[in-house]
């Protein structure tokens, strides 16, 4: 009994040093592995901290259109405020080195993880307003802003034959692929408030969200009015409010995500006074099937433009150049502001071609400031050569100028254009039509727009504008020129 009690008694003492043993070895493994973690997170600090200090750093996001954020002015006054710090840390976050590499791998590796699907065609969704939606959800909680009118109704198709619907509809064979974006707020200089809170991706376009208002429509309508009546017979005073992708390539069973630009166009042109409206949507209506928007940007292309100037040359009774009578300049891979907003892969990975016209007549460019001042010549489109594929659009140079050209037309007809950025594609292709063109952007206008339509002798005078702006906020500017 003796000798079994101690074997029981030896046994349990080296099973107790074996559990003792593998506890110290886990105990040793788990402090060597903590010290490993903090290593190589103190490296991976360290090494981001070097990238960052000492690497070059980004000014100019191509695909979002912008300058990058600089490096803040110390002040007093700012620093106690905490505008400067604030400031400090935007432009290390701003500019960081191969910023657009960076942000290539997240739109391409990590946001299409990120995605919410819902309905039948499995619509993906991005963005703020959808995140917090449930797995089992087929509506998005969220709608864009209107004040008028309802947002339900279908886009409005043509009775005529050789027209093809407003609204894109989907075969049976294609499946729609929907993706939708919340626009950061940076400030972006390139929009200035011509893009829409929320960008849907469908089959490779990206389309912005039209919101509409007939309040804000009507008012733009009484703003172009007033110009016509200081202005008198003298002037004849045009309204071109352009309508965007949105209402031609939105798949037809989600449009109530959108409200109906004509309804809106239609709502401005019933309130002009002895105002020419020019009916773009139709225009447009008839060349949906060709090129006329460019898909990755929420510019129109230069062919949507032509057809514009087209029908704004048929109402003004002036002559209107054939393309064959242009230079066609085709600019391949282009990726334009609606990638720069949303990130999307859909749009990164589906280059398409920038197609501009140059005119074959002789011209005579002047640009000024934007308070008509320091006039300089230059070239009627700026040379793409230097351009990186995000900017094409920008061969029609900025907006914050003024812009003169003269032409070899000579029906001494002087034609003045407030536009916002769509109007800059119009400029090229109206120079067999006027005598004299005058571009200046509605945003960027420094004095008393009457005077100045009567200092350059202008018979003919256009608002070109896109739905955002004549409904946003941008047709304010129409007004505030007038009584500066």
């Amino acid at each position: 009994m003796t000798d079994n009690n101690n074997e029981n008694s030896i046994d349990i003492k080296i099973e107790s040093k074996r559990k003792l043993s593998s506890r110290r070895k886990r105990v040793l493994v788990n402090h060597y592995m903590r010290i490993i973690n903090i290593f190589v997170i103190s490296l991976v600090f360290i090494a981001g901290f070097v990238y960052l200090l000492v690497f070059e750093r980004e000014t100019v996001s191509n695909e979002e259109n912008r300058n990058l954020a600089k490096f803040p002015e110390f002040s007093i006054a700012s620093y106690l405020s905490g505008d400067y710090t604030e400031g400090i840390a935007e432009y290390y976050d701003d500019t960081v080195h191969n910023r657009s590499k960076i942000k290539e791998f997240i739109s391409s590796k990590l946001l299409p993880l990120k995605g919410k699907k819902y309905g039948e065609d499995e619509i993906t969704l991005y963005g703020s307003g959808f995140e917090n939606q449930e797995e089992d959800e087929t509506e998005p909680t969220t709608e864009p802003v209107t004040t008028e009118p309802p947002t339900t109704e279908p886009v409005e198709t043509s009775t005529d034959a050789s027209a093809v619907t407003a609204a894109s509809t989907t075969t049976a064979e294609t499946t729609t692929t929907t993706t939708t974006t919340t626009v950061p707020d940076n400030n972006n200089p390139a929009a200035d408030g011509e893009i829409a809170n929320n960008i849907v991706v469908a089959n490779n376009r990206g389309l912005m969200l039209y919101g509409g208002s007939f309040k804000n429509g009507l008012e733009y309508a009484s703003y172009v009015n007033a110009y016509k009546e200081q202005l008198g017979d003298s002037v004849n005073v045009y309204s071109m409010v352009c309508p965007t992708a949105v209402s031609y390539y939105m798949p037809e069973n989600y449009l109530d995500l959108t409200a109906s630009e004509k309804d809106n166009i239609d709502n401005i042109n019933s309130g002009l006074v002895n105002v020419t409206p020019i009916d773009v949507y139709n225009t447009l209506l008839l060349h949906k099937s060709e090129d006329i928007y460019s898909r990755t940007d929420h510019h129109w292309q230069p062919l949507g433009a032509y057809y514009a100037a087209q029908a704004f040359a048929e109402a003004a009774g002036v002559p209107f150049a054939d393309l064959s009578e242009y230079e066609t300049i085709t600019l391949t891979g282009y990726v334009g502001t609606l990638y720069g907003y949303t990130k999307s892969d859909a749009l990164l990975n589906n280059p398409e071609d920038f197609v501009y016209y140059k005119p074959l007549t002789n011209t005579i460019t002047t640009r000024y400031t934007t308070a008509f001042t320091d006039p300089y010549e230059d070239s009627l489109l700026l040379d793409p050569q230097y351009m990186s594929n995000s900017s094409y659009y920008m061969v029609f140079g900025g907006d914050g100028q003024i812009t003169h050209v003269a032409t070899e037309c000579t029906n001494g007809r002087t034609l003045v254009i407030f536009k916002d950025s769509y109007g800059n594609a119009l400029l090229p292709v109206l120079t067999s039509s006027f005598e004299n063109i005058y571009l200046c952007d509605v945003r960027y206008f420094d004095i008393n727009a009457i005077s100045f339509i009567q200092e350059v002798g202008a018979t003919d005078l256009l608002f070109a504008m896109n739905t955002f702006s004549a409904t946003g906020d941008n047709y304010k500017y129409i007004e505030e020129n007038r009584t500066k």
